[in-house]
């Protein structure tokens, strides 16, 4: 127990480029912290399994996986596919089909447009995601830029590094680490054999696209049978897995689960998410379909922000720093200290600020905020922050896999490296 309360937990967020390029910032803070060699778990979701993965495979050169992220954010994902030759051969072909079921509207064969554009939209319908797997040319691509060919079992053994995808079949996590993979509903069956996989030579490249694998947009990675144990168990069960960011898009549940083996008693969020703009323009399923998405994700968040944050915490709670793109340096003394007021924090997070009792018993808060902001150099770490219009540089980016610029890079660091050393300062400082 008592190695599981001294553990720090790190949670790396989704959000395409713009999470992995986010993330460099919060490493850089932690780094700084000398907090870094201390992460016992990391967590990631969809593009911070980028960062995740690239850190656990080069944690030993830090310059090399910055490198690796910074060259690799700089490259489009998205030009690559479509110039792929098996995106672009079926594309080609439905557009000859169309274009001959066109020309023959004209002819005496106008007839058979009876049965060939029914075929055309069942062949779709039926095969979509064999006719473009756009979630196996996206893999090569990561491997390609990121990757290497490396495998889970080349993931550094000196911590934990769990890459997250949400199981479409049992409505769980999927995990990838370089000890095991699996769902705890296949590893936990009552009487039946557990199914479990050989994680030692699955692609690192295939679990971050299952961990980034959008719904709508890319197919649901399969897992092939060679790497079943028990090759009967592939007629068994059949994972289809997307986007981890469906289940937990900050990668917080298993780090902050106290039953899980990646418990952690005092966890590190990293979101590189913003507040869920206004839309209001819906013009066919897909968008919709989307933004439904991205609303069930948004409740999802907010939900474990409450539930790990803002509550009364018990002996069995992690104390968690949660920073987030969307924050602003500016309100988070403020933030630290209502959640003091209304008894959100721990009794150790309050005893390692070192705040006088009477200070507390008398409700003196003015002076309290005055020792802690001082105690965190809170005006020299927001000094330090992006300005505004940095800040807005950053909050612009999307969360696509096109490139990044220069300046978006910045800013996305910048921030993120200011605001995580502030609330680890304020949320964590027991373990500096």
């Amino acid at each position: 127990m008592n190695e599981r309360k001294n553990r720090i937990g790190l949670a790396l967020s989704g959000g395409g480029y713009r999470a992995a390029t986010y993330h460099i910032g919060t490493f850089r803070a932690l780094r700084k912290l000398g907090l870094l060699d201390k992460i016992s778990v990391i967590s990631t979701n969809s593009g911070g399994s980028i960062t995740g993965a690239c850190y656990a495979l080069h944690h030993k050169d830090f310059e090399k996986f910055e490198n690796i992220l910074a060259n690799g954010v700089q490259k489009s994902v998205i030009a690559r596919v479509l110039i792929n030759p098996r995106f672009l051969f079926p594309v080609f072909t439905l557009l000859i089909s169309i274009l001959f079921s066109i020309y023959i509207l004209f002819t005496n064969a106008a007839w058979l447009n009876i049965i060939l554009l029914p075929s055309i939209i069942i062949i779709i319908g039926y095969f979509q995601f064999e006719i473009f797997p756009i979630s196996k040319i996206i893999e090569k691509i990561y491997d390609d830029i990121f990757f290497k060919n490396s495998t889970l079992s080349e993931l550094s053994k000196e911590f934990q590094t769990t890459i997250n995808s949400t199981n479409l079949e049992t409505g769980r996590i999927f995990h990838f680490s370089s000890e095991k993979m699996g769902d705890s509903k296949y590893e936990y069956r009552g009487e039946l054999e557990p199914i479990k996989f050989k994680s030692e030579l699955f692609p690192v490249s295939r679990a971050v696209m299952a961990s980034s694998c959008v719904p709508f947009a890319f197919t649901p990675v399969k897992i092939s049978k060679k790497y079943y144990q028990v090759p009967e168990h592939y007629k068994t069960i059949k994972p289809r897995l997307v986007d981890g960011g469906v289940y937990d898009n900050q990668g917080i549940h298993k780090l902050t689960f106290n039953s899980s083996s990646s418990y952690c008693k005092n966890v590190i969020i990293s979101d590189a998410g913003t507040v869920l703009p206004f839309k209001n323009n819906y013009r066919n399923l897909i968008p919709l379909l989307i933004r439904t998405s991205e609303v069930f994700m948004a409740r999802i968040k907010n939900f474990q922000m409450m539930n790990n944050l803002y509550r009364v915490p018990t002996d069995q709670d992690s104390n968690v720093a949660y920073q987030s793109l969307g924050f602003d340096l500016e309100q988070s003394l403020k933030e630290f200290m209502e959640m003091l007021k209304k008894g959100f924090l721990s009794d150790e997070v309050i005893s390692a600020h070192n705040i006088p009792e009477h200070l507390l018993e008398n409700g003196n808060w003015e002076e309290i905020e005055r020792i802690v902001s001082e105690k965190v150099n809170f005006h020299l770490l927001v000094n330090n922050g992006c300005n505004s219009n940095e800040l807005s540089i950053a909050r612009s980016v999307g969360t696509n896999l096109t490139p990044l610029k220069s300046q978006e890079t910045k800013a996305l660091i910048k921030h993120a490296e200011a605001i995580t050393e502030l609330q680890v300062k304020l949320f964590l400082p027991q373990i500096l």
